[in-house]
């Protein structure tokens, strides 16, 4: 993979090079998404509209009217809080990482942004870069990231009933917001490493299958021998960083276009919500498939010929 450099096999180091080489890979990543921001943003943007369309519209048909909506489709671990909005945005977020793989294996000329894939009827839209595509390897892709969010999701909505019932347990009602805080802070804290975690290793073997067209956790978790807190360490960066910019550009947005003594709607939330997050969506998904390319580029070189195939139709 010519546009990031491999990394170094990381044998016995000590703790301050391990952090100097994460920093310097995060380095790279961010350094080949600049570079290449118009190519990447090109490959993701529309997958990542049809995902924020398709989720509106499931937040829409579910919580316009909250008492209607049926309750075997409720979850409190999802966004929207549903399990279908893991089915919803999986397929598209597997389009992307074919995109973005693809992009980094077969990069074209510096400046040249090339439309090689996507449906006919898209391809004449006037929009440039316009691509969308659901071959069979998207789909597997798809049902892999799809099982690991629902897994997340539904251990969250476990997590939260047993802490109501712990908490209804060894205290007397009505339970006081200081009897609840200390507890949900907790399994938030754990909630975000754990999940993080799981989300990390699944874009790992999401990219790993659309970078070898095989299933191959084991072997991807044996090529990364002595860096497997690297890899760890540096999708939680990224991850972190698109999380603090998301959500902290939401709250001031809230803040500055909602006046305190406002009651906004649930239209105008829901809408709100959704806009701000499509941009993020966007960087979230391409700075981790450029993550995981690049490990596997460095770890995984000979799968490299793999990669075309791997979003072709």
């Amino acid at each position: 993979m010519t546009p990031i450099s491999t990394l170094d096999e990381a044998p016995a180091v000590s703790p301050k090079r391990r952090v100097l080489r994460i920093s310097k890979t995060v380095a790279r990543v961010m350094g080949y998404c600049r570079a290449n921001a118009w190519p990447l943003f090109v490959a993701a943007w529309f997958p990542c509209f049809l995902t924020t369309l398709c989720l509106t519209v499931l937040a829409l048909v579910l919580f316009a009217d909250p008492e209607q909506a049926p309750t075997w489709l409720l979850s409190r671990g999802f966004d929207p809080r549903t399990w279908l909005s893991a089915i919803v945005a999986a397929p598209f977020s597997a389009m992307v990482f074919a995109f973005v793989l693809d992009r980094m294996a077969n990069a074209p000329e510096h400046g040249r942004v090339v439309v090689r894939r996507g449906i006919e009827s898209v391809k004449h839209v006037a929009i440039p870069g316009m691509r969308f595509e659901l071959g069979q390897r998207i789909f597997l892709a798809a049902l892999l990231l799809a099982a690991s969010q629902l897994l997340c999701g539904f251990a969250v909505a476990g997590e939260h009933r047993l802490l109501v019932a712990g908490l209804l347990a060894i205290r007397d009602l009505p339970l006081s917001p200081e009897d609840v805080a200390p507890w949900a802070a907790a399994t938030g804290v754990f909630n975000l490493f754990a999940g993080g975690f799981v989300l990390a290793w699944t874009y790992l073997f999401v990219g790993d299958f659309l970078w070898t067209g095989s299933f191959d956790p084991i072997g991807c978790w044996r090529a990364l021998k002595g860096n497997l807190l690297r890899f760890v360490a540096i999708m939680f960066i990224v991850l972190a960083i698109v999380a603090i910019l998301k959500y902290g550009l939401i709250l001031a947005a809230g803040l500055i276009l909602i006046p305190a003594d406002a009651e906004p709607s649930f239209l105008t939330l829901m809408l709100m919500h959704f806009a701000l997050a499509w941009p993020f969506n966007v960087l979230h998904l391409v700075l981790s498939a450029a993550t995981a390319g690049t490990i596997l580029g460095a770890f995984r070189p000979p799968a490299i010929a793999s990669t075309r195939p791997a979003a072709a139709p």
